[in-house]
């Protein structure tokens, strides 16, 4: 192909728009990047692409709990032209979509949408790639052993302490220890239905999946007794969050970090930003 003589035109090749493959670290990282360099444009582009994502995306009861009635809420893809229902799958990755909700502070979204995927993982004991949500069967059957469940299930214990949390981790990982265990290490299951097992590993088993296992159930680790200090990547690495990266438009001086670090939990730091951040703004 001669490079040379592509025309660049800036339109849209594709349309469809969701919070899974291909879409799940846009948002993510706009909302991390305001948290580590506390740039106003970063989270003003996050508070308008989630308000979209409410709007256009979201399916089912307006409240997930409540007196609220219908059908669970659901977050679909869409067609990004005008905000129709583009298929009826979900995919594996979107199961991370909690943990950004859960870092936004709208942790009773976070919940409902966490139930999603944890019912679809009690289903299989693991999670299929894609789930057709309309007929509630797979579309894509293997599972790579990724960790996006276990990253939304480890977010929402920080952030409420809730004990069901950890249930949900014992589940994920009894379920990886009786399905995908084998004699050198853990393997992908080629199909959800059957169990039948592929011979691969993948990389981020141990980066991710088997990192935010761990850190649910060690309170003591410095990861979690200093929160505050790190952010994840979207591959699970660990970032310093620091007044030294930061454009600090709202004041976040060290006695604000002292009395948050002494008086709330971890993750209530980061749950609590948006409210902090409408008092700052006044």
């Amino acid at each position: 192909m001669d490079e040379s003589n592509m025309e660049i035109s800036g339109a849209w090749t594709g349309h469809i728009s969701g919070l899974g493959a291909g879409l799940d670290s846009f948002y993510e990282y706009m909302l991390k990047a305001f948290i580590m360099f506390g740039e106003k444009e970063d989270l003003d582009m996050f508070n308008e692409a989630y308000a979209g994502i409410q709007s256009h995306m979201r399916r089912g009861r307006v409240a997930c709990t409540g007196t609220s009635h219908g059908e669970h809420p659901i977050y679909v893809n869409v067609d990004a032209r005008d905000g129709s229902t583009a298929n009826s799958w979900i995919d594996a990755l979107q199961a991370a979509f909690p943990a950004v909700q859960t870092l936004a502070g709208d942790v009773e979204e976070a919940i409902c949408h966490h139930l999603v995927y944890y019912g679809i993982w009690k289903k299989f004991g693991v999670l299929p790639e894609r789930y057709n949500w309309l007929h509630r069967v797979p579309d894509v059957a293997f599972y790579p052993l990724r960790p996006e469940l276990a990253e939304s299930t480890y977010h929402l214990y920080r952030a409420t302490k809730n004990p069901y949390y950890l249930h949900v981790g014992v589940e994920i990982l009894n379920s990886i220890d009786e399905i995908t265990r084998v004699q050198c290490g853990f393997a992908t299951v080629h199909d959800v239905r059957t169990r039948e097992l592929e011979d691969r590993m993948e990389s981020f088993f141990l980066s991710e999946t088997m990192k935010y296992l761990y850190l649910l159930f060690d309170d003591s680790n410095p990861v979690n007794v200093h929160g505050e200090r790190f952010i994840f990547s979207t591959e699970g690495h660990l970032f310093p969050v620091s007044k030294r990266t930061k454009n600090d438009p709202y004041g976040w001086d060290d006695s604000i970090w002292i009395v948050y670090r002494s008086e709330r939990t971890v993750w209530s730091y980061y749950v609590d930003w948006p409210e902090k951040q409408r008092r700052m703004r006044k």
